[in-house]
């Protein structure tokens, strides 16, 4: 995979705050759990993925906290295209996501799929433990 590619923090408006979380690294975006999707009405969309555990590199004091994932909520502003087809069933669903160039971002499954164009994101971390994690109310920009 390109490097550019894979390096998704780049494509953040608050890139230092999520790298420094990371090591500097960027985790993968390939199984992810597609876990909450808000169509905003100010041009805006924001989306929950779940990690199936901690990233490499995650802070230790996720671990010392009793965390072992951490959902990844994407808030994506100025929209110019947006996409969504397939069979968005009960329950959650394992995707991959990729940020492509041309502020391109492209959530894919079996039976679901996402692709937006957008003017800028930001991301927010949510570190959980798994055993009594309960999914969290709607939420909106802040």
């Amino acid at each position: 995979m390109n490097e550019n590619l894979s390096n998704w923090i780049e494509n953040l408006t608050n890139k230092a705050a999520i790298a420094n979380t990371f090591g500097g690294r960027s985790p993968s975006l390939e199984r992810l759990r597609l876990t909450q999707i808000v169509i905003g009405q100010m041009g805006d969309f924001h989306i929950s993925l779940n990690f199936p555990e901690l990233p490499e590199h995650s802070p230790e004091r996720w671990t010392a906290n009793g965390n072992d994932s951490v959902q990844l909520r994407l808030s994506f502003f100025d929209l110019t295209k947006l996409s969504i087809s397939g069979d968005a069933h009960e329950g959650n669903l394992d995707v991959a996501a990729y940020f492509g160039p041309g502020a391109f971002f492209t959530i894919s499954s079996t039976q679901f799929n996402v692709k937006l164009r957008y003017g800028y994101v930001k991301a927010d971390l949510y570190p959980f433990n798994s055993a009594v994690f309960e999914e969290p109310r709607d939420w909106y920009r802040r």
